[in-house]
């Protein structure tokens, strides 16, 4: 121990810290085709035993890898036990498409000035679970760790968490904490970091609807033959109300309704409708005047569609009756909506609006719980406290992200509250080419670390 603070050795270390992450980073690790994977899972082992974990192993599950790692507090027997999450896998990349190699990560301005690392998994997600890695680094060196640390890191979520729940229930005791952190997603785009209850879940669906058994001349057919295109399309329009809500039957039956205290923090939510409609190039948003903006992208479910195909592409005339159309749509499911009960009710609704003669198929292609912390949560105010201070500013308090990550896990196998903190820059390119994290989030992040586990150890008992 020394009378250094840890906010000055992350400082006075970054040298050393911006390499291992670089080499991280280097490292492939693509769960999709599997390049990598098992290289990269020793790396995260090595790297939590060299950053301070006291024990790190890699286990094995039905699909990759995930390394589980535990830091016993310095100050004795701690009566709170954090759990920390991420994700070692990344997604494809096309190297023709970025600046730099997406494997050979490299520190250049960004698009405002910032100094920013660049390359794939920089900011989804290593680059946020490395700053957790720090976080408990600089504790142990200086003011030593005050809380039990778990650190889950699973080789999946760019996959769909195939088999998160179910390493989470396996490992359930090992897991046991009061408290589990998320730090993936970006920060509010103000550039103010925000603190999220939880995440919308999601459900997506292929939809296919088949005729005839082959193509047909629409002259010699169309009439009398039924068209699996017309009634994709007649099944998808019956999907909503003339009002807007999503007609399936019972899908708002489980929906948490909203306190006064989620009201008020969406209330605070700085939005500008105004700028979003002018940056999208819109007329109009698809909401009702008086209705929140934000409760209707955070705390209210949503029916997508992402696709439609069917007959003749391209220039030119073919008149065809195509002898089957296909969809994809995405459900945003919220807090105590259940995937699969709504599956099951889409697919009656399915069944009852076509017509004779048409077959509909409905494919499951992927499904995530929804989660949410209440706001009454006596993690939060902690929380809040530890990302003011190693950001130095006020974080935005959010009931939930918009997009879908599997806290629903940790909260429904450990009933423990779950909170996502993302540590990377608004612009970060997840997913797209030129990935990056700014160097001064990726500080910050793990500068987070540290105060959180300080304020847990300070307010927080089971």
């Amino acid at each position: 121990m020394t009378t250094e603070g840890p906010h000055e050795f992350l400082e006075r270390h970054e040298g050393v810290i911006l390499d291992d992450l670089r080499a991280l980073i280097s490292q492939p690790s693509i769960s999709a085709t599997g390049e990598g994977i098992e290289e990269c899972a020793a790396m995260v082992r090595q790297s939590c035993l060299d950053y301070g974990f006291d024990s790190a192993e890699i286990v094995e599950t039905p699909g990759q890898p995930a390394v589980i790692a535990h830091a016993s507090a310095d100050t004795g027997q701690a009566e709170q036990k954090v759990l920390l999450y991420g994700h070692y896998d990344v997604q494809p990349a096309n190297a023709s498409e970025w600046q730099s190699p997406p494997f050979e990560p490299t520190i250049r301005e960004g698009p405002d000035g910032s100094e920013r690392l660049y390359g794939r998994g920089a900011g989804d997600n290593k680059g946020q679970w490395f700053a957790h890695l720090c976080g408990v680094r600089a504790l142990r060196e200086t003011t030593g760790l005050p809380t039990d640390v778990t650190l889950v890191i699973e080789g999946e979520e760019e996959s769909g968490s195939e088999n998160l729940e179910w390493l989470v229930t396996e490992y359930r005791d090992e897991l046991d904490a009061d408290v589990a952190i998320v730090a993936d997603g970006p920060i509010d785009e103000s550039g103010r970091p925000q603190v999220l209850l939880g995440a919308r879940g999601l459900l997506y669906i292929d939809i296919k609807t088949t005729g005839a058994n082959r193509d047909l001349h629409s002259g010699n057919f169309g009439g009398p033959i039924p068209n699996p295109a017309t009634a994709l399309a007649d099944l998808l329009s019956s999907l909503w109300t003339d009002d807007g809500r999503i007609a399936v039957e019972d899908f708002y039956d489980d929906v948490r309704p909203l306190t006064e205290r989620d009201r008020e923090i969406l209330e605070a939510i700085p939005i500008d409708e105004e700028a979003v409609k002018s940056e999208l190039g819109l007329s109009a948003l698809t909401i009702d005047d008086g209705e929140n903006y934000a409760e209707r992208l955070l705390c209210q479910p949503n029916l997508n569609v992402a696709g439609l195909d069917a007959g003749v592409h391209g220039e030119g005339m073919m008149t065809v009756l195509p002898s089957a159309a296909r969809a994809k749509i995405d459900f945003r499911l919220v807090a105590d909506q259940d995937p699969e009960r709504i599956f099951q009710s889409l697919s009656r609704h399915a069944e009852d609006h076509v017509p004779p003669g048409i077959d509909v198929t409905l494919t499951r292609v992927a499904a995530m719980a929804p989660q949410r912390t209440p706001a009454e949560s006596p993690v939060i105010e902690p929380m809040m406290r530890a990302v003011s201070r190693a950001w130095d500013m006020e974080p935005i308090l959010k009931p939930s992200l918009g997009g879908s990550v599997p806290t629903y896990v940790f909260a429904d196998v450990l009933d423990a509250p779950c909170l996502v903190v993302p540590y990377a820059n608004a612009d970060e390119n997840n997913h797209a080419p030129d990935e990056n994290i700014a160097l001064s989030c990726f500080r910050a992040g793990a500068r987070t670390t540290a105060e959180l586990l300080t304020e847990f150890s300070d307010t927080f008992r089971k």
